[in-house]
């Protein structure tokens, strides 16, 4: 690994140990913890079931979890304490598989701490979560074409390595699997000095991806097309972030593309969706 990406390892790592292990564990601005509220009415019922460590100290701008994935195989990039992991585990019911992957050992401990819990609860344990880096699923044992469904929610824009992470979601994924990911997108190509500041990189500003750059990413591994299911301003509601990042805009966008659909069927998925009405494929 690039002495560079592993930089930015560091530094999003200590971050989200820091605001892990500190008293409230709230973080400096808004942005990346909207996925607090407005979730769909089901995955919140689900949400309401989880121990509060889990939700209070999971950080997310979305909620990118289909409803109808009873059976499949779940793979979570950055799935912090395993929020949407667990979520997901009640969706996929005991014939499926929900695998989180994280490289943050303090917010593991958490989503570990309640395996047993949550397995008793759901009567089932098909839930495991694996230390790792989201750009190399391989070395952690995540087969080619083994994933049905992948989700993350808002951890892409913390990778120094984006073209890998969307590499790697390729390869794992099965013919006809989705990548189904809520993310913040910026409004334009962010300059490198916001990219590499600490505070502006842990708020998921820096990094943040114009959708230039997202397209040109997807299509560089594959994925032609692809679907925007949802877009929000968020707030930034802290007024140092606010000039530091000075005239950009940012937006919490929930995507989902398919890997080889089927000719002429780019908005239909292997995997139905339910209460999402997605825009036109791009």
């Amino acid at each position: 690994m690039e002495e560079k990406f592993k930089k930015v390892h560091y530094t999003v790592k200590a971050y989200y140990s820091e605001i892990t292990n500190k008293k409230g564990g709230e973080l400096a601005s808004s942005v990346c913890s909207c996925a607090k509220g407005g979730i769909p009415a089901a995955i919140k019922k689900i949400v309401s079931e989880l121990p509060d460590e889990i939700v209070e100290r999971y950080y997310g701008c979305g909620s990118p979890i289909p409803n109808a994935i009873e059976g499949c195989t779940i793979l979570d990039l950055g799935c912090g304490t395993g929020r949407d992991v667990y979520a997901a585990s009640k969706l996929t019911g005991a014939a499926g598989k929900v695998i989180g992957v994280d490289m943050n050992e303090d917010q593991l401990a958490i989503a570990e701490k309640y395996k047993g819990k949550m397995a008793a609860a759901w009567g089932y344990s098909n839930v495991e979560f694996r230390k790792g880096y989201i750009e190399d699923l391989k070395s952690i044992g995540i087969e080619d074409g083994s994933i049905d469904v992948v989700i993350s929610n808002c951890v892409i824009n913390l990778s120094p390595d984006k073209g890998s992470v969307f590499s790697e979601i390729r390869r794992v994924l099965k013919d006809g699997g989705v990548l189904f990911f809520s993310d913040i997108f910026a409004d334009r190509k962010v300059p490198e000095e916001i990219n590499t500041y600490p505070l502006l990189l842990g708020e998921c500003l820096g990094g943040s991806m114009s959708y230039d750059e997202f397209k040109a990413l997807m299509s560089q591994n594959g994925f032609e097309k692809y679907q925007i299911v949802s877009s929000k301003s968020v707030p930034i509601n802290n007024k140092e972030i606010e000039d530091l990042v000075g005239d950009i805009r940012y937006t919490s966008d929930t995507i989902r593309a398919v890997k080889n659909p089927k000719e002429n069927e780019c908005c239909s998925f292997a995997v139905p969706y339910k209460d999402h009405s997605a825009s036109c494929c791009c």
